[in-house]
């Protein structure tokens, strides 16, 4: 059975007066290399988190863009890489990992997923819905979750998602495309 590792977001969030997080500086990106995953980040995200994943010797990096201040709202990516005999597909992918975010919970819009174009440039697939706890001008109700897949290494596929609030989609975007045309993975020989 494959099993997504899923990132958690609370259900309630204090309004305050929010920003979205900053631009990736993509510029000033920075090489990450360990446990056979390599990719370049934005100079201001972070890799926080780097585990071994429970099935087929894959791994996870959970990543995150920096974040000023509790105000800013924040942005939080992973990366899975699976062997490319249990990979899900694209809209496998996004369909659980959008039902684990969810989870059951009448406070959701259905949500809706169509193609996308990280950056403007690579295959990726969003879904957008809206958190109706919040009021209709809250940046707390509107979600946009990103999605991408490709081969990263020799038998290996990597995914990328970010579950993230519509205010962060363009630096979402943006930093996700560094990480979609970079990422490999190479585990150490046995």
């Amino acid at each position: 059975m494959l099993t997504l590792a899923a990132t958690a977001t609370p259900a309630h969030a204090a309004e305050t007066e929010t920003r979205a997080i900053a631009a990736p500086d993509v510029a000033h990106a920075k090489k990450y290399a360990q446990d056979g995953v390599s990719v370049s980040l934005p100079g201001n995200w972070t890799v926080t988190e780097n585990t071994a994943m429970d099935e087929g010797g894959g791994r996870a990096l959970g990543i995150e863009a920096d974040k000023p201040d509790f105000e800013t709202l924040g942005l939080d990516i992973t990366l899975q890489v699976y062997p490319e005999d249990i990979a899900p597909s694209l809209e496998g992918a996004a369909e659980f990992l959008v039902a684990r975010q969810i989870d059951g919970s009448k406070n959701y819009s259905e949500p809706k997923h169509s193609d996308y174009k990280l950056g403007g440039r690579f295959p990726a697939l969003v879904s957008r819905y809206t958190h109706t706890v919040f009021g209709a001008d809250s940046p707390y109700a509107k979600r946009v979750d990103l999605y991408a897949l490709k081969p990263c290494g020799d038998g290996w596929v990597c995914l990328i998602f970010a579950q993230t609030l519509a205010a962060n989609e363009s630096a979402a975007s943006a930093g996700m495309a560094k990480l979609y045309e970079t990422m490999k993975f190479a585990p150490a020989k046995e």
